[in-house]
């Protein structure tokens, strides 16, 4: 068959080698196995292939991997092919003989006018093979978006989305030249992650790699004349602010940055004479916004920002085109980040908006007059513009919407991004080795699951109602309850233990205080506990199943407190500091510290597994036998097993670092023997451009 690496199976295009399904232009990735298998179905089609020739294919022949790993990747990709809108049952079982494809793979059809090869490695360009099909469904969609930016009072006649990269792993925080010729951008695959320069004039050009480090860039932005590129990079020991020559690209470090920041912003001023940035100062108590003067070699980077008793943090920054003001993102709590406009000259802030969670890039209009910037929450993301003038405010219609940035022409690019989470499974007695199969899958997003072996019910959120809620269901998956309807986002659902009550956090308050909520299974009744207390960590149950222990703030550093729920009184509950905890019986407390992982047995306190070893905060469940725990490796995530009587671990599966969550807790059916926890699709991420032709 000449096209089993892209093809069509009903409303679906596959491509294989990109592990990825689109369906009307929403991109869906998978696992390498599922298209592997999907490989050989459409290769032998339309014959039964039998189980024993699917191991042969996919598993090389290895039957005790193989037998078991076959069921899951079936299921898997029939979940592929399940979007709501056009569920289609592409695989057919056939009793004792195998499985075969329901429908026939046609070839994708193409215009040669709209096709690009792909820039970075010689291969068909079936990726861009959809370009021509996707244009056309979008032109009037983003037509209607687009005229809301004016960029003269001359009428615009054609407004177009064009797909400027479509790569293996993720292109991340797209940066165009002020001439629109060239496009800088992070180029993600797996764990490396590389600065790059995209010829915009000659698209079949191959790309250009800038940087060769081990430190991470993050977004760049260019000098008025082209010739230098100034970006944050960092590793865990160090972070650095760079100015990079495009012409031999050597590097100057200018200044430093904060490395336990998990944003580094910049921005340079229209003239090339200013770079605001995300640092921190020595004695600076929290990072902020500095400037610093690039025409005076030995400057000194001055902050911008509050640094004692603030009420807000800073994170990102643009100037606008006329250099006066500064576009600045200012977080309030985890559940709100202000847009605010900041006068240079007079040094003061108007507030834009103030209704997002989460802001994820922002550029002004070279116009001045309009200020675009992408907003998330519950792991969506969308577009919005605000017209500086009136303040009014208008929704992009592009999904998946972040990190915009224009050009001196008014062409706009950005990074389209899709997360998706679901809950995983993974069998501790299986005979044969195994991986971890989908539990709880949609094309909404799953997660934090929580179990009840009581009542036999799995806890999790999801943003299935467009924000984050509280849900139930039966431990195989079926039966799923939407418990919450608060129109705002949840957190960390925990199950009593005994099982018949749970609690689950509120941080979308706008006191700023973290709230509970506390559900009763037996009377369906929901509590809300009005606390006020800040932020609260990550609360879960004490042994007695009545009080509910919390984490605060203290001058010795994060400890957890007992909240008695009746009177709302604290107490301390331990001598040492802790970020978070779990109680295995009523007296027996296991809690994580900045040296490793311990454990509390009425008055005596031991350290059971050091840091080196327990390197995580939030991702560990601990029942009477085991602790399970996932382990940060450099190249690898992995999942350990620790027997709290023999005190030994085990390792139990090695998955890549992007595919589970490493601040999501476990859950654990100890009946059926497996362990349940929060995985991720292989998040996807292009560059696409918005173009107004006059």
């Amino acid at each position: 068959m000449q096209y089993e690496k892209s093809f069509q199976l009903g409303p679906y295009q596959v491509f294989i080698d990109e592990h990825l399904v689109v369906l009307n232009g929403e991109k869906v990735a998978s696992q390498p196995k599922v298209m592997e298998l999907l490989q050989v179905l459409v290769q032998r089609y339309p014959e039964v292939v039998s189980r024993n020739e699917l191991i042969e294919g996919v598993w090389h022949g290895n039957e005790i991997i193989g037998e078991k790993a076959l069921t899951n990747t079936i299921w898997q990709l029939r979940q592929l092919f399940a979007h709501p809108s056009a569920p289609l049952d592409v695989v057919e079982t056939i009793r004792k003989k195998g499985y075969k494809l329901t429908l026939t793979p046609e070839p994708l059809s193409l215009s040669p006018k709209t096709t690009q090869s792909e820039p970075f490695v010689v291969k068909p360009s079936y990726m861009y093979q959809v370009v021509f099909g996707l244009a056309c469904i979008m032109m009037v969609f983003v037509a209607w978006s687009l005229l809301k930016i004016p960029i003269e009072a001359s009428a615009q006649s054609v407004s177009q989305m064009d797909e400027i990269t479509k790569m293996p792993g993720s292109e991340l925080r797209p940066s165009p030249s002020p001439d629109g010729k060239q496009l800088a951008f992070i180029w993600q695959q797996g764990q490396d992650s590389q600065l790059y320069l995209k010829d915009l004039t000659h698209p079949n050009v191959p790309i250009t790699q800038l940087t060769f480090s081990d430190k991470r860039p993050w977004k760049a932005v260019w000098s008025p004349d082209q010739q230098y590129l100034y970006f944050a990079q960092k590793n865990s020991q160090a972070c650095e602010i760079v100015r990079l020559s495009l012409a031999d690209l050597e590097q100057l470090v200018l200044t430093s940055c904060p490395t336990d920041s998990g944003y580094n912003y910049i921005a340079i001023s229209p003239d090339g004479k200013t770079l605001a940035f995300n640092g921190k100062a020595p004695l600076a108590s929290q990072d902020g916004i500095y400037l610093l003067d690039l025409s005076q070699d030995d400057a000194t980077p001055e902050r911008l920002s509050c640094d004692t008793e603030c009420d807000l943090r800073d994170r990102d920054v643009a100037f606008s085109p006329d250099g006066q003001y500064l576009a600045i993102t200012q977080r309030k709590s985890t559940s709100e980040e202000r847009l605010s406009l900041y006068d240079l000259g007079k040094r003061q802030f108007q507030i834009l908006d103030s209704s997002h969670a989460d802001i994820v890039g922002m550029s002004f209009h070279p116009n001045g007059q309009y200020l675009v910037y992408g907003a998330q929450a519950a792991d969506k993301r969308r577009g919005y513009i605000v017209d500086l003038e009136t303040k009014v405010q208008t929704k992009l219609i592009p999904r998946g919407f972040s990190y915009p940035h224009f050009d001196d022409s008014g062409n706009l690019y950005y990074q389209k991004r899709r997360e998706n989470y679901f809950i995983a499974s993974f069998a501790l007695d299986s005979e044969v080795m195994s991986m971890p199969s989908p539990l709880i899958e949609s094309h909404y997003s799953n997660q934090y699951p929580s179990l009840s072996r009581a009542h036999e019910k799995l806890a999790f959120l999801s943003n299935e109602s467009g924000h984050y809620e509280l849900w139930l269901a039966n431990l195989d998956g079926t039966g799923r309850e939407q418990i919450t309807q608060l129109h705002r986002n949840l957190r960390y659902p925990s199950w009593s233990l005994q099982g018949d009550k749970l609690l689950v956090v509120s941080s979308d308050e706008a006191d700023g205080h973290d709230k509970l909520y506390v559900f009763d299974y037996g009377s369906r009744q929901l509590r809300r506990l009005d606390l006020s207390f800040g932020k609260i960590g990550r609360p879960f149950w004490h042994g007695n199943g009545q009080d509910i222990v919390i984490r605060q703030s203290t001058n010795e550093g994060w400890q957890l407190f007992r909240l008695n729920v009746e009177t709302m009184a604290l107490s301390a509950l331990l001598t040492k500091t802790a970020r978070s905890g779990q109680y295995i019986s009523e007296h027996e407390l296991l809690f994580v510290n900045g040296k490793g992982l311990w454990i509390k047995q009425g008055e005596k306190q031991a350290l059971l597994i050091a840091k080196a070893q327990f390197n995580t905060r939030y991702a560990w469940l601990a029942t009477q036998e085991k602790v399970f725990y996932k382990h940060l490796g450099n190249k690898y995530n992995y999942i350990h097993a620790y027997d709290l009587k023999s005190k030994t671990t085990e390792k139990l599966l090695r998955l890549p670092k992007s595919s589970f969550s490493k601040a999501a807790p476990f859950a654990f059916d100890k009946q059926a023997q497996a362990l349940l926890f929060t995985q991720s699709l292989t998040p996807q991420s292009d560059i696409n451009r918005l173009t107004i032709k006059n």
